[in-house]
């Protein structure tokens, strides 16, 4: 009987390492697209249905089992290109990926700070996402594909006003200079100053419909702000910069 319980033990412990491993291989599927925030929800789901049954309540164990099944084909009807670019994404991704190292993140946050600075010091304007979780699919096809490693004078040369992807939008992707000349939505935002124009109206939209954050270098004053979350802060230093990316983008 004693050894009965300890296989079961085993066994439950197995089950949960194995539970939760599948869980974390499907946040990294649906990284990057709107579907990872409706499977945290999913979660609540399930979560609730298991208390219920716990608590002995079968008419809402009914209901929200129903709710479940229907929301779960919901989903999937819905958001059908979310999860054929994680598909995609899954399948180029070596089964034993690890995310960029914090110190790789930090070489390029070096890179971006660092041609902003140029472009502040040259009063050139500039526009640059940086994902996080949420995918930037939509703005991506509205500009120029490019794929190219982060460096400091490609970031330059794309903003450079003769250049010919210097009007919109950068969007940068872990390492990664995904697409230029991105158009990103205006904010509505009553309460952005009125002196200010489209550019930093476009990087707090942009960072009120999705997680990114956005900098903006002004053309007329040379004036650094970062919008996170739809709140714009201005007149940072390369150093404050730097400091606030490494805090938003290499946590742990």
């Amino acid at each position: 009987m004693t050894s009965l319980v300890k296989i079961l033990n085993w066994k439950s412990i197995l089950e949960i390492i194995i539970l939760w491993m599948v869980i974390y291989r499907i946040f990294l599927f649906l990284k990057g697209t709107k579907a990872v925030y409706l499977l945290r929800g999913i979660i609540v789901l399930v979560i609730s249905l298991l208390a219920f049954q716990l608590l002995g309540l079968p008419v809402l164990t009914r209901i929200l089992t129903y709710l479940f099944a229907f929301f779960l084909i919901l989903v999937a009807i819905i958001f059908q290109p979310e999860l054929r670019e994680g598909l995609i994404r899954l399948g180029r991704r070596h089964i034993f990926h690890m995310e960029p190292q914090i110190e790789k993140m930090e070489q390029v946050l070096r890179e971006i700070v660092s041609s902003v600075g140029v472009l502040s010091r040259k009063k050139i304007g500039g526009l640059i996402a940086i994902k996080r979780e949420m995918g930037l699919r939509k703005y991506t096809e509205s500009g120029v594909v490019l794929d190219a490693d982060i460096t400091s004078e490609l970031v330059q040369n794309i903003f450079y006003p003769s250049a010919p992807l210097h009007d919109g939008g950068v969007i940068i992707e872990g390492s990664r200079i995904v697409a230029a000349a991105c158009l990103f939505p205006l904010s509505d935002n009553p309460n952005i100053e009125r002196t200010l124009g489209m550019r930093h109206r476009a990087a707090v939209g942009l960072s009120e419909t999705a997680d990114s954050v956005v900098i903006v270098v002004s053309e007329e004053t040379g004036i650094i702000s970062l919008a996170i979350e739809g709140q714009l802060t201005r007149r940072l230093s390369p150093n404050d910069l730097f400091t606030i990316l490494k805090g938003q983008l290499t946590k742990t």
